[in-house]
């Protein structure tokens, strides 16, 4: 695990950030406790929806949601953009500024409710696994404009933290959940799910599936 506090943090830290990361310490070590017993406290959450307005930790009625399919390669011959939900959404085709280049991203935005949650999120990962074979990624991208307690949510979510860094008040955590969401490499890490608030109540948060693609 990584922690990157900068140093001109550290004589300031309060007991809200302390408790923070000892919360996250003790998650991680239920973690690596538990993955050697059979019968493991910790519900299964393969088919569970994260999304942040179901958790019951925020006050937030609406969300931003995005949806960001890159292919490194470029173009895949499917076209995805046909099979997308169009009411609502605004859907945004990116080809390689120059021809030495062969990305292709192909992004959407909306608004949801909490009780739109769960078929999105549904959707999303029948999707993410479409776009797999096709040889790219399918990136979510949830953002709600209130604070969240991520030590929390990590704990409720059954998240592993594998990376957290706190800067300028804004606290960010990329772990791992035992669930069928597409994995990334960051350094030496596999993630799956990273949360970043700034604030409690007042503020604003974003959950990112795999990581964050976009600026917070």
């Amino acid at each position: 695990m990584k922690i990157e506090v900068p140093a001109k943090y550290v004589p300031k830290i309060s007991l809200n950030i302390r408790v923070f990361f000892i919360v996250l310490g003790i998650i991680a070590v239920a973690h690596t406790f538990l993955a050697e017993k059979p019968d493991s406290p910790f519900p299964d959450t393969e088919n569970k929806n994260p999304l942040l307005l179901s958790t019951g930790l925020l006050e937030a009625q609406e969300a931003e949601l995005r949806i960001i399919l890159w292919f490194e390669k470029g173009k895949p011959q499917k076209n995805f953009l046909v099979g997308m939900p169009q009411e609502n959404w605004v859907w945004q085709e990116s080809h390689p500024a120059n021809s030495m280049s062969r990305g292709y991203s192909l992004a959407g935005y909306t608004r949801i409710n909490r009780g739109m949650e769960e078929a999105v999120f549904s959707w999303y990962q029948s999707l993410a696994q479409e776009v797999e074979k096709a040889g790219g990624l399918a990136y979510l991208d949830e953002r709600v404009q209130e604070g969240l307690d991520i030590a929390q949510y990590a704990l409720k979510e059954n998240i592993l933290p594998r990376q957290f860094s706190l800067s300028e008040g804004i606290y960010s955590v990329a772990g791992w959940q035992e669930s069928l969401l597409p994995k990334v490499a960051v350094g030496n890490d596999s993630v799956n799910i990273q949360v970043i608030s700034q604030g409690y109540g007042q503020g604003k948060t974003a959950l990112a599936i795999p990581v964050l693609l976009e600026e917070f």
